[in-house]
């Protein structure tokens, strides 16, 4: 599960009353971009938000983007190739260790 942790109170409570409704579920791509402009839009001009941490967050996201599609994609060809070797009268086995 991914969790922006920001300089403004506002960004850090719609992200607890995302994440905290389902554990089970994910945030899309536009609702982690609308946490972003919102941190960016609420942080104090006086201390902005560290370019590293916030470079942190993106990539975090953008990691488990990649990550969560990737898996997709393997899940795909799994079960092609059960479906093939249905067809073809043989089994096979494979084995899933999805942590999602």
């Amino acid at each position: 599960m991914t969790t922006v942790s920001s300089a403004t109170s506002t960004a850090a409570s719609t992200t607890s009353s995302s994440t905290s409704s389902s554990s089970s579920s994910s945030i899309s791509s536009t609702d982690f971009l609308s946490l972003i402009v919102k941190q960016l839009e609420n942080q104090d001009p006086t201390s902005p938000t560290d370019t590293t941490q916030f470079t942190n967050q993106i990539l975090s996201y953008a990691n488990y983007s990649a990550t969560s599609s990737m898996s997709s994609a393997l899940t795909a060809i799994q079960e092609s190739v059960s479906s093939i070797a249905s067809a073809l009268g043989t089994s096979s086995t494979t084995s899933s260790t999805s942590s999602s």
